[in-house]
This record gives structure tokens, C-alpha cells and sequence, in this order.
């Protein structure tokens, strides 16, 4: 049973709010609980607290993962966090407690064991604290699909939580204040765990972790679900897909861009980044500029712009206010399309110096459509080409991805039990 269904049953999210969050995720990417808590579906503690329960892994509180001691993140270096998604946050004896996104990726808790000479005591942490933590501790600048957790959601769906079934015996989350010493200790978690994993996942190295973090109260020893279980953890034959574009100096033509080519590729997507490769591959061969944006939050981000026969670097960084006037806010508000010279607002003008397109007159911009909503936009620079005759075979092209966004939730939702 996989990470939404058990949260369904649990009473946590409601069926109407699972979908909505398969779809969230086709679209934007990231890992099925972010999306759930960037909905406001969930709250964050409650899903690592969940987690922590269902696993029997401890699950770091934000104070953690947020005030680490120098001497304690110097003995894991940026590239291994980085690779990882992982966090060092105490020291006891030789033992050390790690912060980890996906603690079963036991691989990892293998090679950092060996780099440090620690035993490695891992804990979950949700992957928006970590973005946070490894832009804090690290200096990684988080990609552009994270929004803050402080900050808006992309819906208002937290202030309606779905109701809550009877827990008469429910117990208190033990606070989140790190070192209490009014606090009574959280009580201690034996787990089972594979013989070959050096990891100290145990009751004695469970007794590492600092007090105050949420640990799951199981009378009974605990065996680790497989990985397939629970969507929130990354299967290790299959890369998470991300918004991140892979920058090279030229496009290597690998797939048929062609029109019959695009349209094959669409039925077959595995992934959004392959819709939008499709889609910039094929447009970035009639039109001088091309770029997609992601709508979300309020804002546009940059997924992929190709210029040329180059694709933009770094153009995933791109983030565009939609409360300013600009081209972008119109096609989102109006969800129809924008043909025609752009008023020369600072949005405007931000959103042309990002594809070097100067004052071209003929821009297009196309709204990609799903459930009612505008999820992205196509930029067009057409140079001297008619756009006019264009827009029929442009808007189809884009139905055409929605559709594709759609056989993605669709698999998402075949694979569940």
C-alpha cells in the first residue's frame, strides 16, 4: 500500500485531496508528501510524524535540522549532501545521527559510515526542511521548485483540513524543543533491520538520538516496508524526476522531434521533463526562441528555454511575479493566448532578457490548460514568421501535452492498490 492510500485510510487526507496531489506531483514534480504539504493538505510535522510511525525511524523537528554545531556539519562535505539529500545533526560517542530524506537508502548510510568512521544513526526528514537546511548549513540554493515552507501554498486547502477520525487513545507529539529537561525522553524504538546494513538501527542506537524528536511508540519490534511502499521514498531504479534542466552547449538530437515523432514521444512520456523536452525540441527547430514556465504560487518559474539550437542555462533559476503587470499575468488570468508586441514592463522586459529576445513584435504566448487551470506557459519569438497561421497547430500541439500530463496521473493512479 503506497504513502497516500495508507494516509487515506489513516484519515489524514481525504480521496478527492489524494487526487488532487497525484496531479499536483504529474505536473510540478517532487516527491508525493511534498506535494502533499505545499498543497496544505497535510502539515509537515504530522506527515514525518506519520512516516516516523509507519517506518520506525525517528523524524528530526525543524529545530534540528536548523541549529547544527560547525564541528558536527564539517564531517560530512557538500558533495555527499548534496548527492545524498542528507544531514548531519549530532554527535554522541561514535555515532552519527544523520538526517536523511530517504533513511532506507541504505547505500548511502553505508558509504558515509565508512567516509566518517561513524555508525550512522538515520532519521527522516521531510525534503522541504532539508532543501531549507542544505541552503542554510550549505550554501545549496534550492531549485526553484520548492516554495518556502513559511510562504503561501499553491491552495488554501490547509484552512479545511479533512475531518479526523476518534483517537481516544491518542498520546500528545512530544515537543519540539530541542535538549528539554522538562520533557520526558521519547520512548525508545527497536526495529529490524537487514543483517548486511551497518546502519545502528536499533534500540540502543535509537538511544543516540536527541530528545524531543518524534519517534514512533511501538510495544512490538518493527520490520522496514519495502521501498515501493511508500511513494515518499525514491525507488533506486528510477531517478526522481526534477525541474532542473540538464544545461549542454547544444541540444543532441537522440529523439525525433518531428511532428509524428512528438506525438509518439507524448503517448509514451515517462515523465513531465520529457513532455517539455518534446515540446522545446520540436518548437526550438521553426522558432527562433521558445521557453516554457511553470505557473505556480503566484509566480512563473523557468522550466526549460531553448535559444537557438542552445538550451538557456540556468533558466530553471527564472521566477517572475505574477501580482506585476506583465504578458504572462494575462494569458494566467484570461487563460487564452497573448500575440503581439508585450508593454514594456519590468516583468516584460525581465521575461525577454532571460531568452536574449531584446523588443521583438512577434511573441506568442500560449496557455498549457489542465483541470481548469493554467499549470504553464509556452513562449514563443516568432522573428519574421506568421504567427496567425501558427496558433491552430500550436494550441493542438499543447492539448496534445495536457493529455500527456493526464496518461501520467492516470499511471499514478493504476499502480496504486
Amino acid at each position: 500500500m503506497r504513502l497516500g492510500e495508507l494516509l487515506v485510510k489513516a484519515g489524514k487526507i481525504t480521496t478527492a485531496q489524494l487526487e488532487e496531489t497525484l496531479k499536483g506531483q504529474a505536473i510540478f514534480g517532487g516527491r508525493f508528501g511534498t506535494n502533499l504539504v505545499e498543497m496544505g493538505y497535510l502539515d509537515e510535522h504530522d506527515l514525518a510524524h506519520f512516516l516516523s510511525k509507519r517506518i520506525g525511524i525517528p523524524h528530526a523537528a525543524p529545530e534540528q535540522l536548523m541549529d547544527i554545531p560547525p564541528q558536527v556539519l564539517r564531517l560530512i562535505p557538500e558533495e555527499t549532501v548534496r548527492k545524498h539529500r542528507v544531514m548531519p545533526i549530532a554527535v554522541n560517542n561514535r555515532k552519527l545521527t544523520l538526517a536523511m530524506v530517504d533513511p532506507t537508502d541504505f547505500a548511502a548510510v553505508d558509504e558515509i559510515s565508512f567516509a566518517t568512521g561513524y555508525i550512522v544513526v538515520p532519521v527522516i526528514a521531510p525534503e522541504l526542511r532539508m532543501v531549507s537546511a542544505m541552503e542554510k548549513h550549505y550554501k545549496i540554493k534550492r531549485e526553484m521548485r520548492y516554495i518556502k515552507v513559511q510562504g503561501q501554498s499553491r491552495n488554501r486547502a490547509l484552512h479545511n483540513p479533512p475531518p479526523q477520525p476518534p483517537e481516544p487513545h491518542a498520546q500528545p507529539d512530544p515537543p519540539h524543543t530541542p535538549h528539554s529537561h522538562n520533557a520526558a525522553p521519547s520512548p525508545r524504538l527497536s526495529v529490524v533491520h537487514a543483517p548486511a546494513v551497518k546502519a545502528a538501527v536499533n534500540a540502543d542506537a535509537a538511544a543516540a538520538v536527541t530528545e524531543g524528536w518524534g519517534v514512533a511508540e511501538e510495544p512490538d519490534a518493527l520490520e522496514l516496508p519495502l521501498l515501493e511502499e511508500l511513494e515518499n521514498f525514491s525507488d533506486p531504479d528510477e531517478p526522481e524526476p526534477t525541474l532542473k534542466v540538464v544545461v549542454s552547449p547544444s541540444l543532441e538530437r537522440h529523439k525525433d522531434y518531428s511532428s509524428d515523432g512528438v506525438l509518439k514521444g507524448l503517448a509514451h512520456a515517462h515523465n513531465r521533463d520529457d513532455i517539455a523536452d518534446l515540446i522545446i525540441g520540436h518548437l526550438g527547430q521553426q522558432f527562433n526562441r521558445v521557453a516554457l514556465f511553470l505557473i505556480k504560487g503566484g509566480k512563473a518559474t523557468g522550466w526549460v528555454a531553448q535559444v537557438g539550437t542552445k538550451l538557456v542555462p540556468k533558466f530553471d533559476a527564472v521566477e517572475i511575479s505574477l501580482l506585476e503587470p506583465s504578458a504572462l499575468k494575462v494569458v494566467e488570468e484570461t487563460k487564452t493566448h497573448h500575440l503581439g508586441p508585450m508593454a514594456p514592463t519590468p516583468a516584460n522586459r525581465f521575461l525577454l532578457q532571460t531568452v536574449g529576445a531584446g523588443t521583438p513584435l512577434n511573441n506568442l504566448l500560449l496557455p498549457l490548460m489542465m483541470m481548469g487551470r493554467v499549470v504553464a506557459v509556452l513562449y514563443i519569438e516568432g522573428g519574421n514568421q506568421p504567427m496567425n497561421d501558427k496558433l491552430p497547430e500550436l494550441q493542438k500541439l499543447l492539448n496534445k501535452a495536457s493529455m500527456a500530463f493526464e496518461i501520467l496521473i492516470m499511471k499514478s493512479k493504476i499502480l496504486m492498490t
